[in-house]
């Protein structure tokens, strides 16, 4: 069996619509390379597990490992949770809701290995609360911590050794703003990758 390269952490809430699309995307963007995908179905109520499996016995060639909660638990703990299940080099979340197209997943996964962390900034597309709201999120975390990173929550690769020693303790949203300001602080190195989301079929 090939080394794992990349170990991609799929969340997904009641994602039955969406679920499908990212993973295509994931299956078209992430070339060359050898990976694993793990969805983690997030207590769902709807039938996001029997797409995510349907799609597994679908595409035998692809790495797929299905986690399901009992309970809803977070984003950021599921985060930290599957880094331990993981087993490539690098570490990746793309959502479920399938934001991303597989030229941008494409063009992210490319980066890998010229730093330490490989961080996305957006054309952002989406509306104007969410953009709002997420250029308020990064000027206060900047504000806080003196860095100067364009955005926090996009589809970033880190290293999978500097998740577990770095990640911290949010459930929610914050989990990665926590990730990157604390391996800055421990000076490792990142490169800024522009992508344009959010990617609607």
């Amino acid at each position: 069996m090939d080394k794992i390269t990349l170990s991609i952490y799929v969340p997904c809430f009641n994602e039955e619509n969406n679920i499908v699309n990212s993973l295509n995307s994931i299956k078209e963007g992430v070339q060359n390379i050898s990976y694993e995908v793990l969805v983690v179905d997030d207590a769902s109520k709807d039938k996001t597990i029997d797409m995510v499996e349907k799609f597994k016995k679908d595409n035998p060639e692809m790495n797929i490992k299905i986690f399901h909660n009992k309970n809803t638990q977070g984003i950021g703990f599921n985060y930290r949770v599957t880094a331990y299940k993981a087993i490539g080099k690098y570490y990746m979340m793309i959502p479920g809701d399938g934001p991303e197209a597989p030229a941008e997943i494409k063009k992210v996964v490319n980066n890998i290995g010229k730093a330490d962390m490989v961080l996305t900034y957006l054309i952002d597309k989406r509306g104007i609360f969410r953009r709002t709201l997420s250029r308020a999120f990064v000027f206060i975390i900047n504000l806080i911590t003196m860095n100067n990173i364009k955005y926090y929550n996009g589809p970033n690769i880190h290293l999978l050794e500097n998740v577990k020693l770095y990640s911290g303790r949010s459930s929610g949203f914050g989990y990665s703003a926590e990730l990157i300001t604390t391996q800055i602080r421990e000076k490792k190195t990142y490169v800024d990758v522009e992508i344009i989301t959010p990617y609607t079929k």
